[in-house]
């Protein structure tokens, strides 16, 4: 599965440690792209490191074109609605003003935005039974807003919620009341979640997930993969402006033309948007685990850019081998991991992104303590037992087992 991060890696992990226990099997599309949910894999039964997976292909890619439309009225509606309950006429707000977003429009939403899945829904309508537990992952798609109605009294929802447009869609007031257990990956996303939908009564844990650091089994030369040997800070995941990639490279220039420094930006992942074409840029696309581990710990620091994260598991891996990590301030969670761990580095501007680099660039920089600081944290908070634990008491309470 070639994924470096994200919930789609998340649900793998936690998959992989379940079965050991239980008789695992994942449900999912076709899709390797998230962007366009075109089918790649094969429909129907398969295996994956040796769990079960049944994919589904989807019966269209996104629609674009009726997403954006569909979208720009939702969004309209949805913050007019957000405005009018901070002022507390939101009661003459539905009754007079209220645009006419209707039911259908937020099914059209979630059809258009994909993955379609309806086979897969029929498909666990029809084999529900044979489940004692089902867990959905990532509450903003179609197969948990439709899959989690099904069988609510055995379902757990581990939503990776995070305070962005589409989850105050009033549709999601139902998911999130609808399961009969919730795992939240922070603490953080836990009070967002409650406090916006009011559901702190549903059984929940903070569960996220257990993080081990592994040395490469053979480690490459990083010379060699970056055809340069100076000192370099990285990003590893989905390489998007929606996931603060843009911002990155714009400090990264300032600061690189500013300073003359002799430093590089490595970009771990695939790209979804246009990079430019600067030698100091180095786009290494997909690569594998040993590859991934090496250039990490190479790194002088990890850069997390990121404004919306449920639970940023690239950070954790960094902070397992040791890595400070520079941290959007603007994220809740990266400044929850940051400021809870005394590891690294919070920027909300280029001159705390400046500070930051500047630091960790300096020769004269110890980063023995923050090393230290980020391995006890992770040890601590992050160790597969406790997180399986928690799986299992949620699995335990909805199979009533």
């Amino acid at each position: 599965m070639e994924v470096n991060g994200g919930a789609e890696y998340h649900c793998r992990m936690i998959a992989e440690k379940l079965q050991d226990i239980y008789d695992v099997e994942v449900l999912t599309s076709c899709a390797k792209d998230h962007i366009t949910w075109a089918n790649t894999y094969p429909d129907g039964p398969g295996e994956v490191n040796g769990i079960k997976v049944r994919r589904f292909s989807t019966d269209h890619p996104r629609q674009r074109r009726e997403l954006r439309k569909i979208s720009k009225k939702i969004n309209k509606a949805t913050t007019l609605h957000k405005i009018a309950r901070s002022l507390g006429l939101l009661n003459a707000y539905e009754r007079f003003l209220s645009p006419k977003v209707t039911d259908k429009d937020y099914e059209n939403w979630v059809r258009y935005q994909g993955p379609y899945l309806p086979k897969l829904i029929t498909y666990l309508k029809e084999n529900e039974a044979n489940y004692d537990a089902l867990i959905f992952f990532t509450y903003l798609y179609y197969p948990a807003i439709y899959g989690i109605d099904i069988a609510p009294q055995k379902s757990i929802l581990v939503p990776t919620a995070h305070d962005e447009p589409q989850i105050y869609y009033p549709i999601f007031q139902r998911l999130f009341h609808t399961p009969k257990a919730i795992l939240y990956n922070t603490l953080s996303e836990k009070r967002f979640v409650n406090r916006l939908f009011n559901n702190d009564g549903i059984y929940s844990a903070i569960a996220g997930v257990g993080i081990d650091a592994v040395k490469p089994a053979i480690t490459p030369g990083i010379k060699d993969i970056l055809k340069t040997d100076s000192p370099y800070i990285i990003y590893i995941g989905r390489i998007d402006a929606f996931k603060g990639c843009q911002l990155l490279i714009d400090h990264f220039l300032k600061y690189r033309d500013d300073n003359k420094a002799d430093m590089k930006l490595v970009l771990v992942g695939k790209a979804f948007m246009q990079l430019p074409a600067d030698e100091d840029i180095i786009h290494t696309g997909f690569v594998d685990e040993n590859v991934k581990i090496a250039l990490l710990q190479n790194a002088k620091a990890l850069i997390m850019p990121s404004f919306y994260e449920s639970l940023s598991l690239v950070t954790l891996e960094s902070m397992a081998y040791g890595v400070p990590v520079i941290a959007n301030q603007n994220c809740e969670v990266l400044k929850d991991h940051i400021e809870n761990s005394h590891a690294g580095f919070l920027f909300n501007s280029y001159n705390s992104f400046k500070i930051a680099v500047d630091t960790i660039s300096d020769p004269g920089f110890d980063s023995t303590e923050l090393s230290l600081n980020a391995k006890k944290y992770v040890a601590e908070n992050y160790s597969w037992q406790g997180i399986i634990e928690k799986y299992n008491d949620a699995i335990n309470y909805v199979s009533r087992r």
